[in-house]
């Protein structure tokens, strides 16, 4: 795992670099990602804790981390950090659950997609996305343009569909318990947008 980690690391630059993409959007990120409520998320994993400690990765700035330890559950988060994830593989039992989106790939036209996500009298934010199909990668620059100038977020994302991350979850050591179309656990279709996954261990 080690050198995996670090042979990625070794290859990372601008949009792939972990410190590149908190540069660019740690000031705003609460800003962007404010209309998402918590609540539900939080009560799930709550629940999934079962009183025990939780470890979350990619923590960002703790949007569920925060709401989970105010309700007494004990967190740890990490984000790009090889030494938690060794510890994380070194702790017995547990359950491992994540959220995704599933992707949509007929939000793009020839591979690529061009969206106004705010005008205003004296400002305007657009989004302009390439689509790699081989490599499932999406690359996305953010534009505002506004009275102090031009300012770009850049984004880029790896998707995985939901049976690649099955097969990852076996190759280490986990398996599929429970899968769901969103938080409040309504089951999980062809015409879900997003999917909550438990992992448990084989």
């Amino acid at each position: 795992m080690k050198t995996i980690i670090q042979a990625l690391r070794s290859g990372m630059t601008g949009f792939d670099d972990p410190a590149f993409y908190g540069a660019r959007w740690a000031s705003v990120y609460d800003d962007r990602h404010g209309g998402l409520d918590p609540e539900s998320a939080v009560g799930s994993l709550a629940e999934l804790a079962d009183s025990g400690p939780v470890l979350e990765l990619a923590i960002v700035t703790g949007r569920l981390a925060l709401p989970l330890a105010r309700r007494g559950v004990v967190v740890e988060g990490v984000d790009a950090s090889e030494a938690m994830v060794e510890r994380m593989r070194a702790k017995p039992g547990g359950t491992f659950v994540i959220e995704c989106f599933v992707p949509d790939l007929t939000r793009f036209d020839r591979g690529q997609r061009v969206q106004a996500l705010a005008v205003t009298e004296d400002s305007a934010t657009f989004e302009l996305s390439r689509h790699d199909a081989v490599q499932q990668r999406v690359t996305t620059q953010v534009v505002t343009l506004d009275g102090d100038g031009i300012h770009l977020r850049p984004v880029a994302i790896r998707y995985s569909w939901p049976g690649e991350l099955d097969l990852m979850a076996s190759q280490a050591g986990l398996r599929l318990a429970d899968r769901y179309g969103g938080w409040d656990r309504r089951p999980f279709d062809s015409s879900s947008s997003q999917h909550v996954s438990v992992y448990r261990r084989a």
